[in-house]
């Protein structure tokens, strides 16, 4: 690694340590925390269980979804297995680099075992675009019925990431066009040097009609799940609103994880409190709701750190 890279990377942490260290003190300063830690306590807590069971069904969901796809490469990996991956890349997401820094991990692992990093990279990014591209689906269709429930600004931003979303499924399903546009960025010069990324383009146009259908099934319930969580959860500290609100809200605070910060950490708390109190909601009650949240995530990553260890231990006798 060149002495720029590594320039580079530290300067890159720095930046991501310090958007979550800023966005966790500005709640910090701003926020009655004495009445939000009263919230959590008083929280209903079976409606906070019934939170986490949909959450950890929904990994069950998301490996099948996963699945669906590195099949479809070749790759002879058990669906129990990417199970066990999806609650790992949960607990080093806690911690790595923006709310879905856990998916370097499952590409690592995946690759050791295949011994193939193309279509490790290629569906885990795959499987990641199809989670965000069917959460703005429904967050469009809920604008259709609930569109004055939300600010201006907030329907802007459903209806661009959208839109986004949809040029690169275009892009993906006409090789011709995505090469077109390569070709004009000097793309296709990148292509021919690098293998693995010529090995990554290919992959793309692997997965074929089944699979890919399959996997965005998948992602219709697990987001669907996603979103009922998220509004037991808002039961659980007495957020009182229609379900409307939350197909809208939960996918523009999951796009908010891709902004460099420490696993999310900052952003999805303000994401939450700036979303929620546009429509009524306490401060108190938006953030109790994002803490929530983040409890049944350090959950689910304590899964993942004893199924991690678990495989350590498993490897380290093998040897």
């Amino acid at each position: 690694m060149t002495e720029r890279r590594v320039t580079r990377n530290r300067i890159l942490n720095i930046l991501r340590i310090a958007v979550s260290v800023v966005g966790l003190l500005i709640i910090v300063l701003a926020m009655d925390l004495e009445e939000v830690f009263r919230l959590l306590r008083e929280m209903n807590w079976l409606f906070f269980l019934v939170a986490l069971l949909l959450f950890l069904s929904g990994s069950l969901v998301r490996a099948y979804r996963w699945g669906s796809l590195v099949w479809a490469l070749g790759v002879p990996a058990a669906y129990w297995r990417l199970v066990d991956l999806y609650f790992v890349g949960a607990f080093f997401s806690l911690f790595l680099p923006t709310g879905v820094g856990g998916d370097a991990v499952k590409m690592y692992e995946l690759s050791r075992e295949d011994h193939r990093a193309a279509p490790a990279i290629s569906s885990v990014l795959m499987d990641r675009f199809l989670g965000l591209f069917v959460l703005f689906a429904l967050a469009l269709l809920a604008l259709v019925f609930g569109h004055g429930l939300i600010a201006r600004q907030v329907r802007f931003l459903i209806a661009v990431i959208f839109l986004g979303c949809l040029i690169g499924a275009a892009l993906l399903l006409q090789r011709t066009w995505l090469e077109t546009v390569g070709r004009r960025l000097g793309l296709d010069r990148l292509l021919g040097r690098i293998k693995i990324l010529r090995e990554l383009y290919e992959s793309i146009y692997l997965y074929g009609s089944a699979a890919l259908l399959r996997a965005f099934a998948a992602s219709l319930v697990w987001n669907l799940v996603l979103i009922l969580g998220y509004y037991v959860l808002g039961l659980a500290v007495g957020i009182d609103l229609s379900m409307w609100h939350y197909f809208l809200f939960v996918p523009v605070i999951s796009a908010l994880l891709l902004i460099p910060s420490v696993g999310g950490l900052g952003i999805r708390e303000g994401g939450t409190v700036l979303l929620f109190t546009q429509v009524g909601i306490s401060e108190s009650h938006a953030l109790a709701l994002a803490l929530a949240y983040d409890i049944t995530l350090l959950i689910t990553g304590f899964i993942g750190a004893m199924l991690y260890l678990a495989q350590g231990v498993r490897e380290a006798r093998q040897e």
